[in-house]
């Protein structure tokens, strides 16, 4: 790797903490250079703003994401077995970050590029599980992945806002979801 290459990283690794602690509007690009170890002038050498470093990271990050899913996914043989992996990987997000959801609730600065970047991110995430969906030969696929995907986003709320969620609770959520999407609901 070149030492171009290696700011470059260190800027976008810097970037995505801080923007993931303190959310898109009160990071300053100084603190992203004093993390990444180079001066300001440097990030401007490889982004021409704050919104394209912003974009980057989470283009990054979206690309990372999915290439890490299909990966875990394929571990597994049964369709009951892939959906509690995309489950649990997607609810994993938000409890990994749950200390710091302004990344998710804030409006991406109403930036048409990054909410472009977002929803190409969000349509690959709905193609893939779409994928999964096919592979068992689900009828109307596109509409069963956008129903799993829908009720799992719902429960965003509860780990951002629930103190005592813990990744017991997480597991218990991927099973009941997965429950409910195989077998429907059940009177009691």
């Amino acid at each position: 790797m070149t030492r171009g290459e290696d700011q470059k990283v260190k800027i976008l690794k810097a970037a995505k903490q801080i923007f993931g602690k303190k959310g898109y509007y009160d990071t300053k690009m100084l603190e992203i250079a004093e993390q990444a170890g180079v001066s300001k002038g440097t990030i401007y050498l490889y982004f021409s703003s704050k919104d394209e470093l912003y974009i980057e990271t989470h283009e990054q990050g979206f690309r990372q994401y999915l290439v890490m899913l299909e990966n875990e996914v394929n571990k597994f043989t049964t369709f009951k077995e892939k959906l509690i992996c995309i489950a649990e990987r997607q609810l994993a997000v938000f409890y990994n970050d749950r200390h710091t959801p302004n990344k998710y609730l804030q409006a991406y600065n109403n930036d048409p590029k990054m909410i472009q970047c977002l929803h190409n991110f969000l349509d690959n995430y709905h193609k893939y599980v779409v994928s999964i969906m096919k592979e068992e030969q689900i009828e109307n696929p596109n509409e069963h992945a956008k129903a799993f995907i829908g009720i799992l986003e719902n429960y965003k709320r509860d780990i951002f806002f629930n103190k005592d969620y813990d990744y017991a609770m997480l597991l218990q959520t991927v099973l009941f979801v997965v429950d409910l999407f195989i077998h429907g609901c059940k009177k009691g």
